[in-house]
């Protein structure tokens, strides 16, 4: 049920984050104090990725919510515990011989909650094997006891195919 949740969520998220010719002063207003929610959700995120890039498994695990749900590799962990005892370790090997770049992020706050959309490159080498892959990440992040905790992450990547030469 709560997996639905957090898809139903993201969906409507996502819907509504298109502007209207109709927005108000009022929506405004809102857009602006969302603007501080969102940056500072995107500071979680950036976080996140530090710890993990740097082996810090305490300084990761803190950013999760106890019931975050990850969708990583058509697998899902449904617990910070299961994630912590499956591919946390996995993640950060993996992420110390690679060089991540950004290339678009959105954010959108509704409530107390923000969705967190990125898309970039990664680039490196993992167990002698050349990485070269496009990379696409949504995140939802609760304010949970004052703090924002990230409640859900989908991760997926594609491997960027040399371009045929042209003759």
């Amino acid at each position: 049920m709560r997996n639905y949740f957090v898809i139903f969520l993201a969906s409507a998220m996502l819907a509504g984050c298109g502007s209207s010719p109709q927005d108000t002063k009022a929506s405004n207003v809102e857009e602006a104090s969302s603007g501080s929610l969102t940056n500072a959700a995107e500071e979680v995120v950036d976080a996140f990725h530090t710890a993990l890039k740097a082996g810090n498994t305490e300084g990761a695990m803190e950013l999760l919510a106890d019931d975050v749900l990850i969708y990583e590799g058509g697998g899902a962990e449904k617990s910070k515990a299961e994630y912590a005892a499956h591919h946390l370790e996995a993640d950060i090997a993996f992420l110390k011989g690679m060089k991540q770049s950004v290339s678009e992020r959105s954010a959108k706050a509704t409530g107390d909650m923000v969705l967190v959309t990125s898309q970039g490159v990664t680039t490196g080498t993992h167990k002698d094997k050349a990485i070269n892959s496009t990379s696409a990440e949504t995140m939802v992040l609760r304010l949970i006891d004052g703090a924002w905790r990230i409640v859900h992450i989908h991760w997926s990547s594609a491997d960027i195919k040399p371009s045929a030469p042209t003759s």
